[in-house]
């Protein structure tokens, strides 16, 4: 793999995200509906990845100034029945399908991203950060430097400006978690610990 392009090298570890996904839910027993969504999800964002590498970076587009005026005609969320929802967590992939080709990808996508070429591309492309930042997410990674964000300067509020009504909550969200078809004794634990913390020592 390690002569291969960024782009296809990308595009492997998603695809093979989607795969494993499909392969190993009725393990944990997903729901059909949920396990569709994540594969549209990982398609989409493979689809993304591969037109933004290949337009290359664009030119930085200078900022709009914004208003912290409250809005005339706040849009109106619509009362639905709330669906099945993925967990939000760090790692939430990761830590889903334990002992599966994610941990394999999980270190592949570690091991490009340690790679200076890596670096050089998405410094220099601020959308394929944008884009890549939720998978190291999914998959427990902490982003390196070239994908942290900037601090945002705190904007001092005028006193005399009036306050921003309330808007109406959202309805919440009903996430799925797996539930665990055994306990791991303490050794696969242990196992497993050190292969989500360093997979540099298993995967090479």
């Amino acid at each position: 793999m390690s002569g291969d392009s960024i782009s296809t090298r990308l595009n492997r570890i998603v695809v093979t995200l989607a795969q494993s996904v499909t392969l190993f839910a009725p393990r944990v027993k997903m729901p059909v509906s949920l396990c569709q969504f994540l594969s549209r999800r990982l398609t989409r964002l493979m689809d993304r990845l591969r037109i933004l590498i290949a337009r290359g970076p664009l030119p930085v587009r200078p900022k709009r100034a914004t208003s912290r005026n409250p809005p005339t005609n706040p849009p109106k969320i619509a009362d639905k029945t709330a669906e099945f929802y993925p967990p939000t967590n760090f790692g939430w992939l990761a830590f889903m399908f334990p002992g599966t080709d994610i941990s394999a990808v999980r270190s592949h996508l570690l091991l490009l991203l340690d790679e200076p070429e890596t670096q050089s591309l998405i410094t220099s492309h601020p959308m394929l950060a944008r884009s890549i930042r939720p998978l190291c997410h999914m998959l427990g990674i902490k982003p390196p430097a070239c994908l942290k964000l900037p601090k945002k300067p705190r904007i001092k509020r005028d006193p005399q400006a009036p306050k921003i009504p309330p808007q109406p909550s959202k309805t919440p969200r009903r996430i799925w978690r797996p539930t665990p078809p055994r306990v791991m004794t303490p050794a696969e634990a242990q196992l497993a610990a050190r292969q989500f913390f360093n997979p540099r020592d298993f995967y090479n």
